[in-house]
């Protein structure tokens, strides 16, 4: 499930930072349309505001680091910093800010404005409104997929996209296996709980029953 969602992000974030750009235009800034040297908060700084993660380093030393006086949080603040510097020039980053976020920018395509009308008024409405949502998903196919994979379609697998699956599966297998996620979920689990979005279990809580064992090996069948 992690790789097909990987997969589908690939194929399909473009076409998605597209209409998100185009509906909050200056007020959504992105890690291609505002690096460190603006001045301005991303969405990344918005989220993970006052947060390092410390993941390369000594099992000993914190994961997430929220002290923003400590050496090794401004240290990974800085190699973050010079890091988007460097991505902010490079052919894919300049290819994504003047194809899909200006383009979403500039684009004045009238929306339905939708009044106080009867019922025949209403199914009307209800009609243009698919009828625009069936043209947007045409117009959004030119930010989807990769062009070596032919047709920008979603009418099943390409070649390319089956390969790109088995890479993805092979590399969480490995990740897995060298306990790489260990550090991920542990920095996951922290920041939520920091942020309030977990929560703990109470004697009212309801807890579903396991009906079988997973065999989760099946997970990388075929990919041996």
């Amino acid at each position: 499930m992690e790789a097909f969602a990987l997969l589908v992000l690939v194929n399909n974030y473009k076409a998605w930072l597209y209409v998100e750009k185009k509906a909050h235009k200056t007020d959504l800034l992105t890690e291609y349309d505002s690096p460190p040297s603006y001045g301005k908060p991303s969405i990344v700084d918005k989220i993970l505001d006052g947060v390092q993660f410390n993941l390369g380093m000594e099992a000993t030393s914190p994961v997430v680091i929220y002290d923003k006086d400590d050496g090794t949080y401004k240290k990974l603040q800085q190699e973050r910093v010079e890091w988007l510097e460097a991505f902010c020039k490079t052919e894919h980053c300049v290819q994504t800010n003047d194809h899909v976020l200006k383009k979403a920018t500039t684009d004045t395509r009238d929306r339905i404005i939708e009044k106080d009308t009867g019922e025949d008024d209403d199914k009307i409405i209800l009609k243009e409104r698919a009828q625009k949502k069936r043209k947007l998903a045409r117009g959004l196919r030119e930010f989807t997929g990769e062009t070596a994979q032919g047709e920008k379609k979603h009418k099943g697998w390409s070649d390319e996209g089956m390969v790109t699956f088995e890479k993805y599966v092979r590399a969480i297998k490995e990740d897995v296996e060298e306990d790489k996620y260990v550090a991920w979920e542990n920095a996951y689990r922290e920041v939520m709980e920091k942020l309030g979005h977990s929560r703990s279990r109470t004697d009212n809580d309801r807890v579903q029953q396991e009906r079988y064992e997973p065999n989760l090996s099946v997970f990388y069948e075929g990919f041996e």
